[in-house]
């Protein structure tokens, strides 16, 4: 694709000019002077493929004729410009909206119409959009040709699905991929897709600090922990990645009335009790506390001030009104829902 060279550019292009047609205003009022109207009354297609042809490589090929774009047949002026072009682009043209795109988005276009799964989706769209080219170009090629909820996903949302797609690629073997994108291409909107996308990602739970006793039972999956989150209705499950990265580690209390209890990490102490909680984040009464703090320490689990919490009260400890809370106190706040 080459364009006319023109020796100047001007800057009396018109405010309506510079509206349906920012990135080119200056060089179409070079070619049409104010008030432009070869190109500001052509039909939408014309426009767009005018600006298409500015959008283009300047090199490698005749010149084309701008003018010329203006009369010639449409299908014909196509030709002029993307030789050979692909099939929908002249259809295309024509629900592009009034505003010409950016030169990126324009190339972007041309390259998705020569791609047939692409190319299908935008002959099947009433009304092509940037954004929708954006998304298409920045999705990975086995998501953009198996469809679904990506293909309907924003442009930045598709470039995260790239990234996460490159990294799995490096990570799982290729038949085990493709049955994963083929569960992806089968999710209902785009929040499921990404749910399912960031299962995948994700690496197995590590094992469990302490393998637990009859009645303390470690959550080792992050399947076990969303269904804790279910059953205890709190927002457990938004625990998964921390557990993964091994910052903390979740157990259930399975005697009744059952409770989950986060454990975190301590530079001085280990593994610490952090925090347990009954269902809809209830309060653990007195009687289960005293039992799961007995089976804790058993474990081996530190239960009482973190170091955090040494270093605050040490920080504040000069002053002449300074009073230590008692290690029960603190220990009780694990307990207790904010």
């Amino acid at each position: 694709m080459s364009t006319l060279v023109l020796t100047r550019a001007t800057e009396v292009a018109s405010p309506l000019l510079r509206l349906i047609a920012p990135a080119y205003a200056e060089v179409l009022a070079a070619l049409w002077p104010a008030p432009h109207a070869p190109f500001v009354t052509a039909p939408t297609a014309r426009r767009h493929l005018i600006c298409l042809t500015l959008a283009g490589d300047s090199g490698g090929g005749a010149p084309v004729d701008l003018v010329r774009l203006l009369e010639a047949p449409l299908r014909k002026a196509v030709r002029l410009v993307v030789d050979p072009a692909p099939d929908g682009l002249v259809r295309a043209l024509e629900r592009l909206g009034e505003i010409a795109w950016a030169p990126e988005d324009y190339r972007a276009l041309v390259a998705l119409l020569a791609d047939p799964k692409p190319a299908k989706t935008l002959r099947h769209a009433d009304r092509i959009d940037p954004a929708q080219v954006r998304t298409l170009s920045a999705l990975p090629q086995p998501l953009r040709e198996a469809g679904g909820a990506a293909v309907r996903v924003s442009a930045a949302q598709a470039k995260l699905l790239a990234e996460a797609h490159a990294l799995l690629s490096r990570r799982l073997p290729t038949d085990v991929l493709a049955q994963r994108i083929a569960a992806w291409t089968r999710a209902p909107t785009a929040k499921a897709l990404f749910s399912l996308v960031a299962d995948d990602f994700r690496r197995d739970l590590p094992p469990p600090p302490y393998p637990g006793t009859e009645r303390l039972k470690p959550l080792e999956t992050a399947a076990a922990i969303r269904e804790a989150a279910r059953r205890y209705r709190n927002c457990l499950a938004n625990y998964v990645d921390a557990a993964v990265d091994r910052r903390c580690a979740i157990y259930e209390w399975l005697p009744a009335p059952g409770a989950v209890i986060e454990l975190t990490t301590d530079p001085y102490f280990g593994w610490r009790l952090d925090q347990a909680r009954l269902e809809n984040n209830r309060s653990v009464d007195e009687a289960t506390r005293a039992a799961i703090i007995a089976e804790l320490l058993a474990m081996g689990v530190h239960v009482g001030r973190s170091a955090w919490q040494i270093r605050h009260a040490l920080d504040r400890a000069a002053s002449p009104n300074f009073e230590l809370e008692p290690v029960d106190a603190a220990i009780a706040d694990y307990f207790t829902d904010d």
